[in-house]
């Protein structure tokens, strides 16, 4: 099963069927999980549709975060999955969700082919958008084609030869904003008018979360370390494993490319982490600012401050 396909699920639907799980604490007959997951009204008249519940289990088992026995028609969760409680909310969810969509072993061979088994066509797709200014207008379907389309001459040379087509059609790109935004990087507008599901490469949310679980409030750390680390945590930022493996250039060991630099400027100014520059460090992590375009921002320091909700 590949993620961005109509028989995937999208991620509120699998939220559903885990936070059922996590709050009873046991596994359940499927029998009884369909009943109290997924009413009448939400099941497929068509024996060739699959049902939403259906397409749930068949995503976290591609992700493995949930088992079905077949013997004892029983449906757990596994993984990290397993470890949440009742008390858990949607982002502690977000963290297991995007680290599973990342995970080195199901996106092997991501430059060598566009088989998309597993979350191998989200995660091609993530590090495209990626590679594109936050600031710069959104990109919807018909956009995100004329960027890709080798004729246009340019973002064509992102990606490997090999990988292509990265969308095949504009249910993909819909299911994609879904997967995107849901993972915490990228934005949508709240309000979608035209239907065309804009998308910006906003991957602030999941750079704030990630940097919170790597990094305790008030701890200083090496800027460059740290976008090592973020690169690592998010393999699908520019210089990540995933990003290079699909053809797009690093921007540089101490070059934090145009995604990041927004998502850490962002962090600045909302004060969850505290941007530090001082002249005699070693080594100096450079961000891009929309405000000095032509000026690279040095930093060489980034102070951790206390969560804030945001």
């Amino acid at each position: 099963m590949t993620l961005l396909n109509v028989d995937a699920a999208i991620p509120s639907q699998t939220w559903a069927l885990v936070r059922l799980l996590a709050y009873l604490r046991k596994s359940l007959p499927l029998d009884e999980a369909r009943a109290l997951a997924s009413p009448p009204s939400l099941r497929s008249e068509e024996t060739s549709t699959k049902s939403p519940f259906d397409c749930a289990i068949s995503s976290l088992q591609t992700l493995e975060l949930a088992h079905v026995d077949d013997d004892r028609q029983e449906l757990s969760l596994v993984g990290h999955a397993r470890l949440l409680t009742d008390s858990d909310d949607l982002e502690t969810y977000t963290r297991i969700l995007r680290r599973a969509v990342l995970e080195a072993g199901f996106n092997t061979g991501l430059g060598e082919s566009n088989d998309g088994t597993g979350p191998r066509d989200l995660t091609r797709a993530l590090a495209w958008l990626l590679a594109h200014d936050p600031m710069e207008q959104p990109i919807h379907w018909v956009t995100a084609q004329q960027f890709l389309d080798e004729r246009d001459g340019k973002d064509h040379k992102l990606l490997k030869a090999e990988v292509h087509p990265l969308f095949a059609n504009d249910i993909r790109w819909s299911r994609f904003g879904y997967w995107a935004t849901a993972l915490g990087l990228a934005a949508a507008p709240v309000l979608r008018t035209d239907g065309r599901t804009p998308l910006v490469a906003d991957c602030t949310p999941a750079v704030k979360q990630t940097v919170a679980d790597l990094w305790p409030a008030e701890q200083r750390v090496n800027a460059v370390e740290a976008l090592q680390a973020l690169r690592e945590s998010l393999p699908v930022l520019p210089g990540g494993a995933h990003s290079l493996a699909v053809g797009i250039p690093s921007p540089g060991d101490n070059v934090a490319g145009l995604a990041l630099s927004f998502a850490l400027l962002r962090g600045h100014d909302e004060k969850w982490i505290r941007l530090e520059h001082d002249d005699d460090a070693r080594q100096i992590l450079l961000l891009h600012d929309p405000e000095r375009p032509a000026s690279p921002r040095p930093v060489s320091d980034i102070m951790i401050l206390e969560p804030n909700h945001g």
